[in-house]
């Protein structure tokens, strides 16, 4: 880059262009997705439901940077850039996985009902999937958020020992 730095910059770029537009695609349909599908799970629900909806979208996403990193016609440089983001993809899901379940049982009935069902049938099914790709951190991150989430349920169902007259 000593001898033109503009034109190898400009080289690089477009061999980079495929992938910024490629995810620019791919994140707007994950977003339109993502409203989408707000009303059949009753609500936004705050973070919680950002975070289950992103959860959710992830099944369709990171199959789809799956196949741009597999494309051959892509640049090199531009499918380590896809790796990456799926990576911090992977990454970020298990982190979601995790907050969503400390707090999916402080939303309001109707809400908390079928975001739960919703993590639930995503949990075993992400695990299934990308389990064996996950590094420890990863997988502990989502069972952390799992154990939080039983903890609370069983003293949801707990008597309370408070004294009444």
């Amino acid at each position: 880059m000593v001898n033109h730095p503009k034109q190898e910059r400009e080289q690089y770029n477009e061999r980079l262009t495929a992938w910024f537009e490629f995810k620019e695609d791919i994140d707007q349909k994950r977003a339109d997705f993502n409203q989408s599908i707000i009303p059949k799970l009753g609500g936004s629900a705050g973070e919680v439901g950002r975070m289950t909806r992103d959860i959710i979208s992830s099944f369709d996403y990171i199959p789809g940077l799956d196949q741009f990193i597999s494309d051959d016609k892509q640049t090199i440089e531009a499918r380590e850039l896809a790796k990456s983001h799926r990576s911090d993809t992977l990454n970020r899901t298990c982190q979601q996985f995790k907050y969503a379940y400390f707090d999916v049982l402080k939303l309001p009935s109707g809400e908390r009902e079928s975001y739960t069902n919703a993590l639930k049938l995503t949990v075993e099914e992400f695990k299934n999937i990308y389990g064996s790709q996950l590094p420890y951190e990863q997988n502990k991150a989502i069972d952390d958020g799992l154990r939080a989430f039983n903890n609370d349920l069983q003293q949801s169902h707990r008597p309370s020992r408070g004294f009444s007259r």
